[in-house]
């Protein structure tokens, strides 16, 4: 699989020759079509397993994190050192050419719910003691990734020189801002 996310990432999906993976993994025809079925089941099956590490490694950056801003800025930091430190796997699953089949979208479903009930569970003691905003459950990673995600698309399109790890303090406080329960913001609306 990283002999074939490097061509993916030079040419594309469908631009990469099968057999330059079969020459590079150094694999057989029949070995390859055993496991993935075709070029596009490669990409599917890294897909599937950059979204699982990405996920399994986030989770164990955040739920040690005890406390609300902690957990935060663990969360933003670690996705900007992720993208940082693997770019090439970073913006296979930020593009938007792989397309997956029924089953590959179920097996996502099944990781990305999994995710879900481990990450909110670190929310609620949050959200219950007054910690952090009341929101419905989506919004926590809209607000809290959605700005790392959008500033890692510019770094990796050589659109911004600073790499997201260069720029994680910032990024991590303007999410705590968007989820901390304010206080005097609070009561002023009321």
């Amino acid at each position: 699989m990283e002999v074939a996310l490097s061509y993916f990432s030079d040419v594309g999906v469908e631009r990469t020759n099968v057999d330059k993976i079969l020459k590079g993994a150094q694999c057989s025809v029949g070995s390859l079509y055993h496991h993935f079925g075709n070029k596009e089941g490669i990409a599917e099956a890294l897909f599937i397993d950059g979204v699982n590490q990405f996920n399994t490694a986030l989770l164990q950056a955040l739920l040690p994190q005890d406390n609300a801003k902690a957990g935060i800025t663990a969360t933003v930091t670690f996705c900007c050192e992720w993208v940082t430190q693997r770019s090439q796997l970073a913006a296979f699953l930020l593009s938007r050419e792989i397309k997956l089949s029924e089953s590959a979208k179920q097996e996502l479903r099944e990781l990305d719910s999994q995710f879900s009930h481990a990450l909110y569970g670190w929310f609620v003691p949050h959200v219950k003691s007054g910690t952090l905003l009341e929101l419905p459950p989506d919004m926590y990673m809209a607000l809290i990734s959605g700005p790392t995600l959008e500033y890692s698309r510019l770094w990796l399109a050589g659109r911004s020189q600073k790499t997201p790890g260069d720029v994680a303090s910032m990024l991590s406080e303007a999410a705590w801002q968007s989820v901390r329960h304010n206080v005097d913001v609070a009561t002023q609306t009321q």
